[in-house]
């Protein structure tokens, strides 16, 4: 037989192992859960440029349409019409609607753009917490591990040691 030292270096072994494990998988959730938070964080900045994207667009969309409404107004004056009234009043008008419909559609898809990236950072913050938990868990599991390695080794020198009395 071996002796009553192999039992107790097998099970330091197997103690050991499991402790190492436990603290490798921690380490390995913590790094996980160090990305979601950086990719969380890129997603915050990503929809603020978004919200400043949308308002520049915005704003072209505007200096655009005055441009557009000078040049009608400026057509209707070389033709020698006014704009107050009549079909050069109601292009005008057209225009002006148009371009109140166009700047609803920008900020709609700004808004639904947002909405990706705010969607996109919740589910990294999610994932970052569920690593950290995974984490915890790994190190609490790595403990029941090695005390059960201990225990069973107990068991096995006590059951020697009362088999060779």
């Amino acid at each position: 037989m071996c002796g009553p030292a192999a039992p107790i270096i097998a099970a330091g072994l197997a103690a050991a192992s499991a402790a190492t494990g436990a603290l490798a998988a921690n380490a390995q959730a913590r790094f996980q859960a160090k990305i979601a938070d950086r990719n969380a964080a890129m997603e915050r900045e990503a929809g603020q440029q978004e919200l400043q994207n949308t308002r520049e667009a915005a704003l072209d969309h505007y200096r655009k349409v005055g441009q557009l409404k000078g040049a009608q107004r400026a057509r209707a004056a070389a033709a020698g019409v006014g704009v107050d009234f009549g079909t050069a009043a109601d292009v005008v008008a057209d225009t002006e609607m148009l371009s109140r419909e166009d700047v609803g559609r920008i900020y709609r898809q700004g808004a639904e753009n947002l909405r990706g990236h705010d969607i996109a950072g919740s589910n990294y913050k999610g994932q970052a917490a569920a690593s950290r938990q995974a984490g915890k868990a790994a190190l609490v599991k790595g403990a029941f591990d090695a005390g059960s390695s201990l225990l069973s080794a107990a068991n096995q020198y006590s059951k020697m040691k009362a088999g060779s009395q």
